[in-house]
Order: C-alpha cells, then structure tokens, then sequence
C-alpha cells in the first residue's frame, strides 16, 4: 500500500462516498482526514480509515505550500480536484471505476 500525505488525492474504497475523490488533509495513527471543499470542507474534514482510501495522485506543490502554511481554501481543493478529474478525463459523477 502506498503512503498517503498531505494533500495528496485519494479515492474511497467503502462507505456511502465510495468512488469519491478527496484531498488528504492530515494523517493521524491509521486515519486520513479528508476535503473535498464542498460537502467536506476545511473546517469539518472527513475521518476514513486508510485501509478505505487508495491513493490516486500526488498533490501539488502549490497545494502542500498552501496546507502547511494554513493559507488553503476550499476554492483551491475544489480546484486541484477539478484539475485531476480533467487530467484523468473524469466527470463529476461518473467515477464508478474504483471497486475493490
């Protein structure tokens, strides 16, 4: 399994989001604290255990810069989402290809 850190994107694996893509907030023990900068924002991140993410690409470096220090908003993470999704030629909702 891969290491997840700040701010990489990760995918979950399980639960009712599965299939959604977040930005990796912080880790902690054995759970990621995840945003998405729209229903997950900044101020109440999403807790799932790592073993119910996959990691998907690394975040950049503007990102990271911006996370640590404490300069991020949820425009940049809905940002650096949007920018992945295009990349990986994805569309809002159709990224039902994560199974397990």
């Amino acid at each position: 399994m891969e290491t997840v850190r700040s701010p990489d994107i990760v995918f979950s694996l399980a639960g009712h989001d599965k299939g959604r893509e977040y930005v990796v907030l912080k880790t902690d023990g054995g759970y990621a604290f995840l945003v998405d900068g729209k229903t997950r924002k900044l101020t109440n991140p999403k807790r799932k255990s790592l073993k119910h993410i996959c990691l998907g690409k690394m975040g950049s470096h503007e990102l990271a810069d911006a996370l640590n220090g404490g300069n991020a908003t949820d425009s940049a993470i809905r940002k650096e989402l949007a920018r992945f999704r295009g990349e990986a030629g994805m569309t809002e909702e159709g990224k039902q290809f994560v199974k397990r």
